[in-house]
């Protein structure tokens, strides 16, 4: 991970922290791929995508396609496997983007 994307993930943590998120993990990584943040709150897990850049062409999330969503599905499967002590009622991914000027986005619970 470049620079860049570590500030911008770090922006989304502090982002998802005050509003209450307990973070698990930070780029959750395995052969299938990587999530960026994954995060629980009120029995929801997050699996949570982070886009950063300028807005030039439009929001950074828009970036994120549903072959993405596909993969940060399967990369979270693997985790709850793995994870089997973790207590949740709900999981759900969530995009979040950062803006070179600072702004936030959040999309919570973002379907193919």
């Amino acid at each position: 991970m470049n620079l860049k994307g570590k500030k911008y993930e770090d922006i989304a943590i502090n982002f998802l922290t005050r509003k209450g998120y307990d973070i698990i993990a930070k780029n959750f990584s395995c052969k299938m791929g990587e999530i960026d943040i994954i995060a629980l709150r009120k029995g929801v897990l997050h699996f949570v995508e982070v886009k950063g850049g300028k807005d030039t062409f439009g929001d950074p999330a828009f970036r994120v396609n549903s072959k993405k969503l596909e993969k940060i599905m399967e990369v979270g499967d693997f985790f709850i496997s793995k994870n089997k002590q973790l207590s949740f009622e709900e999981v759900q991914i969530d995009v979040i983007s950062v803006t070179d000027e600072g702004k936030i986005n959040y999309y919570p619970s973002q379907r193919l």
